[in-house]
């Protein structure tokens, strides 16, 4: 029975789950907006640049293209660190609501049905609060990307900032509450915010930049330190369930390879914040499966970074975030290929000297 949960789990299945659901929740979304229920984000509000190419070796994933690089993309209209709404009702799904319209640049996600239906008599008014305009809520890069960034750029947060009552439960939602002078409350009910902070998202997606890197440090309090020359660290999910779906990575076989070569492991079902802290001199050449623990990154300072990855399930989020904090030296190794392909692979790049220009 585990085993088939675990199938049900996997990319293979929810990959194509997501797409079929958000061709429904499309459907609903048009009907909504039809009858002025609901307002998505304006044609001119996600268009997008195309800004520098970062460049990789090694593999070139699934449907990342034929070459190897990714073009950083950014909105072609500036987005407002934040915007004030007076009289926002927020669900604890995340439904931005002003005048009876659900508004897209107002909440978290976009809407299927059951937000659209859902209750949002607010059962409480405050005066002041913060609220983040995001796409997803569902793992650890999503908090660092979509919630700490955007923050971490408007300066002070001089008022409560209120997340979807799931998200806001979340362990290291709660760990970073605690640790930063922020007040952040989990919506349980419909919450009527009288002059309300809609923060926005700065960035396409997860097209990283160095102004978005700084502002993140800054929040945190970090200064990494320079890594022991040498030093090799591996983020391995091996026995780490996931978020949002599993995916298969060969752990055993690197952690061992890692290993040989004097190198570190940690395994990130298990890893604690202290852990990633302690890591710092250990990371000139830093290896993880793709994953959001990878946001740790931001801590450190590699100088050389192996990203291994699933055809089933990929996005170039880590490629830009190491180049945003300054890693030019990446290598994606497609772990489906199998084993003799990642052991030929990583033993030959982990032979190269480290190149601090190697995206020149």
């Amino acid at each position: 029975m585990a085993s088939d949960i675990n199938l049900l789990n996997h990319a293979k299945v929810r990959a194509p789950l997501a797409v079929a659901r958000n061709r429904i929740g499309s459907f609903w979304r048009r009907l909504f907006g039809a009858i002025g229920r609901y307002r998505p984000l304006s044609p001119s509000e996600t268009a997008c640049g195309q800004g520098d190419c970062v460049t990789f070796r090694g593999d070139i994933p699934v449907k990342a293209g034929g070459t190897y690089q990714q073009r950083r993309l950014h909105f072609k209209k500036v987005r407002p660190a934040f915007e004030t709404v007076e009289n926002l009702v927020v669900t604890p799904g995340g439904a931005g609501w002003k005048d009876g319209v659900l508004f897209e640049k107002y909440s978290a996600g976009k809407p299927g049905l059951r937000r659209l239906l859902g209750d949002r008599k607010p059962v409480k008014t405050v005066s002041r609060g913060f609220v983040i305009q995001s796409e997803h809520i569902d793992t650890f890069g999503d908090w660092m990307s979509e919630y700490l960034a955007p923050l971490a750029r408007i300066g002070a947060v001089d008022a409560p900032v209120y997340l979807p009552a799931r998200f806001a439960a979340k362990p290291y939602v709660r760990r970073d509450a605690a640790r930063l002078d922020i007040d952040f409350e989990p919506i349980h009910a419909p919450l009527l915010i009288e002059k309300a902070s809609v923060v926005r998202q700065p960035k396409a997606v997860r097209y990283w930049t160095a102004e978005d890197v700084r502002a993140l440090r800054a929040m945190l309090n970090v200064s990494p330190p320079s890594p022991e020359q040498g030093s090799l660290l591996y983020l391995s999910r091996h026995d780490e369930p996931s978020e949002v779906a599993v995916r298969s990575h060969e752990c055993l076989l690197v952690e061992e390879m890692v290993r040989q070569r004097g190198g570190k492991v940690l395994r990130t079902g298990t890893a604690s914040l202290e852990d990633y802290l302690k890591a710092a001199s250990d990371v000139e050449t830093l290896l993880f499966d793709h994953g959001s623990a990878a946001y740790n990154m931001v801590y450190w300072q590699p100088k050389r970074v192996v990203e291994f990855v699933s055809d089933d399930w990929w996005m170039n989020s880590f490629l830009f975030f190491s180049d945003a904090i300054g890693v030019h030296d990446y290598t994606i190794i497609r772990g489906d290929l199998g084993p003799d392909h990642i052991r030929r692979l990583l033993t030959e790049t982990l032979h190269q000297p480290v190149d601090a220009d190697a995206a020149s």
